[in-house]
């Protein structure tokens, strides 16, 4: 643990607190209920329930879990100023957040993958990701994320420490140079490598398909495809959405990794934090932006919610009045 930095989170003037805690509180409702919604949403209309929509489901329980088991520590930690749950949750919060991560990005790989078969090769798409088969893939996400996470627990030094400048307990990628290496490889380098390679290619063949079908006056299978070009620029308005957030995020962990120590401003960490939490809040902005069935869904559970918050409060203005 750096102590000139827990120096300074702990001797913040009041009004940063206040900022700070107000952000990050912010985030944590976003990704909580924008995920829940989410996930209602989809458990809710029938015409959400897609293969595609599997994986979107898969993200936001990862998200839910996030902003449940990581955010609010952070939130306490900036509130007071230091860590105050003891180094055992520490170990639970800075495991969290590393296999929650990992999920996230080994699952937008699966995802980048599915839609290369496809655009690419449908009739082994048929074959590969049935809803059965998909499920399994997402259980395969989730334990490959829990086999790079629990490691560090066995580490004589480093493993999960808190780290005031990120205000959150992580992985000291900076102490083990050997296993920082492996993660950064396997579990960072490889997807993000994966992710590119494949959308690059969807979106070629996308694009060479549409004018084809447009060529050819063939409206039945341009309009299929372009209804699959809107699930496949959906999906990757996510993928860039959490590469925006993820990036930063990696560079400044190569930085501390390269010079063993921590030597970036506080500024420069606790936005390492914020992004890390605001990859779990922004999905469901992007399937409401991007995504009709969801924009439409979330219309319907809104008018909803507000309809039935007016019907309550005109029961107890009306049971007032009796009595």
């Amino acid at each position: 643990m750096n102590t000139s930095l827990s120096h300074v989170l702990y001797t913040r003037p009041i009004h940063l607190i206040w900022i700070e805690t107000f952000l990050f509180v912010v985030i944590n409702v976003a990704a909580f209920n924008g995920n829940l919604f989410v996930c209602y949403a989809v458990y809710r209309n029938k015409r959400l329930r897609t293969i595609p929509n599997i994986f979107v489901v898969a993200l936001a329980v990862s998200d839910i879990l996030m902003s449940t088991c990581c955010v609010p520590f952070s939130v306490a930690l900036l509130a007071r100023g230091r860590w105050i749950f003891g180094d055992i949750l520490c170990q639970f919060h800075g495991f969290g957040a590393l296999t929650f991560g990992m999920t996230s990005l080994l699952t937008m790989a699966i995802i980048a993958v599915s839609r290369y078969f496809c655009a690419k090769k449908p009739e082994r798409y048929v074959v590969l990701f049935k809803a059965r088969n998909t499920l399994a893939y997402v259980g395969v996400v989730w334990c490959a994320a829990l086999i790079g996470s629990v490691p560090p627990f066995f580490f004589e030094k480093g493993g999960f420490e808190f780290q005031a400048g990120k205000a959150m307990c992580l992985y000291t990628f900076q102490t083990n140079i050997a296993f920082t290496a492996f993660i950064e490889c396997v579990y960072l380098a490889t997807p993000f490598l994966l992710i590119i390679i494949c959308y690059v290619k969807v979106l070629y063949t996308v694009s060479l398909t549409k004018r084809i079908f447009a060529a050819r006056n063939n409206l039945q299978k341009l309009r299929a495809n372009i209804e699959e070009t809107k699930v496949t620029k959906t999906l990757g308005a996510v993928i860039a959405g959490f590469a925006f957030c993820w990036v930063p995020v990696c560079v400044i962990d190569y930085v501390d990794a390269a010079l063993r120590i921590p030597t970036l401003p506080r500024q420069v960490y606790l936005t390492y934090g914020f992004l890390v939490y605001l990859s779990s809040a922004i999905n469901p902005f992007i399937y409401g932006a991007t995504n009709r069935h969801f924009r439409r869904e979330g219309k319907v559970i809104l008018g909803k919610l507000l309809f039935k918050r007016g019907n309550t409060e005109k029961k107890g203005k009306t049971h007032i009045r009796r009595t």
